[in-house]
Parts: C-alpha cells; sequence; structure tokens
C-alpha cells in the first residue's frame, strides 16, 4: 500500500494499481481542523473519485501536552479525532465529518453493485445503471452538495433493483 501526501492525484493512483498496489491517502488534511465538511469531501467520494483504495491519516489522537488542553504547546495544537474519556470516547465535529464520508462510499458501493446487478439483467435495467453510470461520472465531489449526492444514490440504489 502506497501511503501518499496530500490531494490526492489519479495519475499517482493509476501508477500503483499498474503494479498491484494500493493508494491511500495521508494528510488532506492533517487531523484536527475543525472543519467537518473538508474530512467528508477529502477522504469519502473525493477519494473514490480520484481513484484511492483507502485514507491513513495521522493521528486519531496525538498530544503535544495534555489532551483536553490544544493550546499547551507553542508550536503545535493536538492532533486529535476523539477524545479520551473514562467510557470511550468523545468524537469531534472533525470525526463526524470522517464518518460521514465512510457512510457515503458505504452507499456509493452499495450503487456500483446495483449498477452491476442491473447490467447482468439487460434490457430497461440496464439502460437505468448506464445513467447511472454517466452521473457518476460527471459527480464532482469536490463541488456538488453531498446531502443531495447521498440522497440520488439512494434514489437510484432503490431504481435499480
Amino acid at each position: 500500500v502506497a501511503v501518499l501526501a496530500g490531494v490526492p492525484d489519479p495519475e499517482e493512483a493509476a501508477k500503483y494499481h499498474s503494479v498491484g498496489s494500493q493508494a491511500f491517502c495521508y494528510a488532506n488534511p492533517q487531523v484536527g481542523v475543525e472543519d467537518p465538511h473538508v474530512y467528508r469531501r477529502n477522504f469519502g467520494l473525493g477519494l473514490w473519485k480520484a481513484g484511492y483504495d483507502g485514507a491513513m491519516d495521522y493521528a486519531y489522537q496525538h498530544s503535544f501536552g495534555h489532551e483536553w488542553n490544544d493550546f499547551d504547546n507553542q508550536s503545535y495544537r493536538d492532533h486529535t479525532m476523539a477524545y479520551p474519556a473514562q467510557n470511550g470516547v468523545i468524537d469531534t465535529i472533525q470525526w463526524e465529518g470522517f464518518r460521514e464520508g465512510v457512510d457515503d462510499v458505504r452507499y456509493l458501493s452499495t450503487l456500483l453493485q446495483a449498477v452491476k446487478t442491473a447490467q447482468a439483467a439487460g434490457g430497461e435495467k440496464a439502460r437505468r445503471a448506464a445513467a447511472t453510470e454517466a452521473w457518476l461520472a460527471a459527480l464532482d465531489p469536490s463541488e456538488a452538495d453531498l446531502d443531495a449526492v447521498r440522497q440520488e444514490m439512494i434514489r437510484r440504489i432503490i431504481e435499480l433493483r
């Protein structure tokens, strides 16, 4: 598995795939940015569209002092996706964005399987499958309303069954 830092590059992913390897994304961005939309876009459908196979970001919990104090180090803020608690963890909004990205890919995986099944069935289902493939090809996860995209994936999954 190649772990490639920064913005996903489809050409780099293709190089690794051509020799039987996978490409994972790292540090796009590093953990700790309180913007769930960034993590949802960058570690969900954005990775799929770029041809990446997964994500490997740093770190789930890394404190530069006390885990519950992001400002106790002069140089760095803590890298935290979830804060430790006595009975588990307390997730952050960036973790929730990351989770939403994973859920988006789960819906996509279900849709891609429905497309494959519909293509094998032929007829009207195959036509709808082709329309779904065209829709996916035109999809730009960096700009799209991801809630609307998820709803459309659900609609198409149901339509193809």
